[in-house]
């Protein structure tokens, strides 16, 4: 008999074979849960697998595990709706980018990154403003916020794709026209 769950956990729980997001990883399938001894404590944690695009190349990649308690906290969730790949579009599609760009990157990263983990596709559609206002805003774009960028660019135009039925061309082409106006308020 498995410990009552601790408040923090009380998400509802993925079955195996399930969809998934998982923070800056992107869409996943649950393969099963596994119970791990950790220090002598047991440990109930989520397998998953990385779903590659049919285009891609690159070789299976070996399983991640996320414990089931800190699973919500640490990003894993369930795809955009409709509706909020709809709201997504709408933080995209206006003036605001969220985030100070004067602070100094290390102060700015992990508050993107937690954006990401905690606020899921919204928090992706905030990121992905900022990442944009701030790279057209330094002269010489530095490779950690390229390569940011271009993580969030990819995992959220591929989710907002599925849930709204759209291509990502035409997802990005709209936005892009968009985000060139958020260069016009000053933060």
């Amino acid at each position: 008999m498995e410990s009552q769950t601790p408040p923090e956990a009380s998400q509802t729980e993925f079955s195996a074979g399930t969809s998934v997001i998982y923070a800056m990883h992107g869409k996943c399938q649950i393969l099963g849960t596994e119970t791990r001894s950790l220090k002598g404590e047991s440990i109930r944690f989520y397998k998953l697998e990385m779903k590659k695009s049919s285009l891609s190349r690159s070789h299976q990649e070996t399983a991640i595990w996320v414990p089931v308690i800190h699973a919500k906290n640490r990003g894993l969730r369930t795809p955009m709706s409709r509706e909020e790949a709809e709201m997504a579009m709408k933080i995209l599609l206006s003036k605001e980018y969220f985030f100070n760009t004067s602070d100094a990157w290390s102060v700015t990263q992990p508050k993107l990154e937690a954006t990401i983990r905690l606020e899921g596709g919204l928090g992706l559609a905030k990121v992905a403003s900022f990442l944009y206002v701030l790279k057209k805003k330094q002269v010489v774009a530095s490779l950690e916020v390229t390569k940011l960028q271009e993580t969030v660019y990819k995992l959220l135009f591929r989710e907002l794709s599925e849930a709204l039925g759209k291509h990502m061309c035409v997802l990005e082409e709209q936005v892009n026209r968009a985000f060139r106006t958020k260069l016009t308020r000053e933060n």
